[in-house]
């Protein structure tokens, strides 16, 4: 039998990923490049730290339907990056790893998924000149951004999950990849982090052929029948059994599609 479903990704994060649907947003560019073969489910969470994400993380995953087939999670801002006004401090680099970890754990405990389709990206780095002179009233804490990025890198390892470092992705053109904010990614660093997610992510093809492979209706019709999510002979019938002393059970059987 054809596998009908689509390879599903799940976006986790913070800020970081807010605008990353947008057009010129990685996720956008992940979206056009697995066309027809993958669907991607945003959930941002801006300005949470990890210690929110993680109180939240069990009831997000298990309310977004079928199984993803990968996670990318991409965290951090939120620990270290404050503007005007926000007074809370910045999470402490193990605090921050830990509270990763146990995301990680919320995740494998409410999923059906293998480890190694667990992304764990590192916050992204910013621009230190133009975070000076354009971003009026926002502080970040750069020490503390690097830490978070070995925490990152252990939680990965520790979980045998992959890991993309977006510094030794980004870093070597800082200019280009970083806007001119200072802290959010520009056109180019959107597609250059869309390309390391690319190298990680296997999708699954889809069972339909391009219009100019497809020999006949008939065959098409049967590539559908084929490439049904559920077949026939697996939807059974069930009797529901109330005993006398307070006990249940259930009777099932199939019928080939006819219940």
């Amino acid at each position: 039998m054809r596998e009908m479903a689509s390879t599903r990704i799940l976006i986790l994060g913070d800020g970081q990923v807010a605008d990353c649907l947008r057009i010129f947003g990685f996720a956008s560019h992940l979206n056009d490049r697995f066309t027809g073969r993958a669907d991607i489910v945003l959930r941002k969470f801006p300005g949470y730290t990890a210690e929110w994400v993680k109180l939240v993380t069990s009831s997000c995953v298990k309310n977004i339907g079928p199984t993803p087939d990968y996670v990318l999670l991409l965290l951090g801002h939120g620990d270290c990056v404050r503007k005007a006004g926000d007074l809370r401090p910045v999470t402490e680099p193990k605090e921050f790893g830990k509270n990763l970890g146990l995301i990680v754990e919320k995740i494998t405990n409410e999923l059906d998924i293998k480890l190694e389709r667990l992304v764990i990206v590192s916050p992204l780095p910013t621009h230190p000149a133009r975070l000076e002179h354009k971003a009026k009233g926002l502080s970040v804490d750069s020490d503390k951004l690097a830490a978070y990025t070995r925490e990152s890198e252990r939680v990965a390892r520790d979980n045998g999950a992959q890991f993309i470092n977006t510094s030794q992705l980004l870093d070597r053109a800082l200019d280009a990849n970083i806007g001119e904010d200072g802290y959010t990614l520009s056109s180019d660093g959107h597609i250059a982090l869309a390309d390391a997610m690319e190298k990680v992510i296997e999708i699954t093809e889809s069972p339909f052929p391009t219009f100019d492979k497809v020999a006949s209706t008939s065959e098409l019709k049967q590539i559908a029948k084929d490439a049904s999510l559920v077949a026939a002979e697996n939807i059974s019938a069930y009797t529901y059994v109330a005993t006398v002393d307070q006990y249940s059970a259930y009777f099932g059987k199939s019928y080939r599609g006819k219940v």
